[in-house]
């Protein structure tokens, strides 16, 4: 079975994908809230006006978080010069039959018009998208720029391991400004011990569509409340210290494949249960 588009719960569509076996959004929670709440309001950039935001995005899927976020963006403040970076494995052909509701409907075929063109420099008024495809592990060490923030949107931890090791989550510390602030839709307790073995301090993002949040991390940030972010409670702590699953996923090299990720990971939360 191949790639498919699918719908979501707030009326937009998504694309199911045959490689990863799940799709590019949450189903439940909807596309574009998602992109709205758990990557723009936690990533405070709406609440820090300024003449230039750099956003660095891990998975660039089917553009979503850029739109809402560029869409967004520019409506609070229109002078604003926005400059995002994105990994992508490759560009789903199937962007061609997806639309999006005003107000991203106008941006959005404007963007697809490009994307189905090949084009991955590309510049939208005072917009600035550049798209580096292939392995994002061999991408992410070519950068030197500093970000406002990053948005990590890779295919679940499970299914795509490579793009949440310490190794390379400590590349994007390298790359985050020491107030900027990352955020994921995902709370996997792998997820969430590299970022703490780093030095993050991590918070919960409001619940979309599902009872459980995604998370917001930064270095020297603080939160404002209109991010909708909020401490983790003692019991996340808690497990997050003791848990023999809170062990981060390890690639030494930035390339080792995928169930060589995952078998390390297991033989490691084996060991601390024996030792429990």
């Amino acid at each position: 079975m191949g790639d498919k588009v699918v719908g979501t719960a707030d009326g937009s569509f998504t694309i199911w994908s045959s490689e990863f076996g799940e799709s590019y959004h949450s189903v439940s929670a909807g596309a574009l809230e998602e992109s709205l709440k758990k990557f723009l309001i936690p990533s405070h950039l709406l609440f820090k006006p300024n003449k230039e935001v750099k956003i660095l995005e891990v998975g660039f899927g089917l553009g979503y978080n850029f739109t809402v976020s560029v869409v967004h963006l520019l409506r609070n403040s229109p002078n604003t010069e926005i400059h995002y970076v994105a990994f992508e494995k490759e560009i789903n052909p199937l962007i061609g039959e997806l639309s999006l509701p005003e107000p991203y409907g106008d941006f959005y075929e404007r963007l697809k018009e490009q994307l189905l063109k090949g084009r991955t420099l590309i510049e939208i008024d005072s917009v600035r998208l550049e798209i580096l495809l292939g392995d994002a592990r061999r991408k992410v060490r070519a950068l030197k720029e500093t970000f406002d923030a990053v948005y990590h949107d890779a295919f679940s931890p499970r299914r795509n391991p490579e793009l949440w090791t310490f190794e390379f989550f400590r590349e994007l510390k390298r790359l985050l400004r020491k107030d900027g602030w990352l955020v994921t839709y995902s709370t996997a307790l792998p997820v969430r011990r590299a970022l703490k073995e780093l030095g993050f301090k991590i918070f919960n993002t409001q619940p979309v569509g599902r009872r459980s949040p995604g998370t917001a991390a930064t270095i020297s940030g603080k939160p404002l409340k209109e991010s909708e972010i909020y401490p983790l409670s003692p019991k996340e702590e808690r497990k997050l210290e003791i848990s023999p699953k809170a062990v981060s996923f390890r690639d030494p090299c930035l390339c080792l494949s995928r169930k060589e990720i995952l078998n390390r990971y297991l033989l490691e939360v084996s060991k601390r249960e024996r030792s429990f």
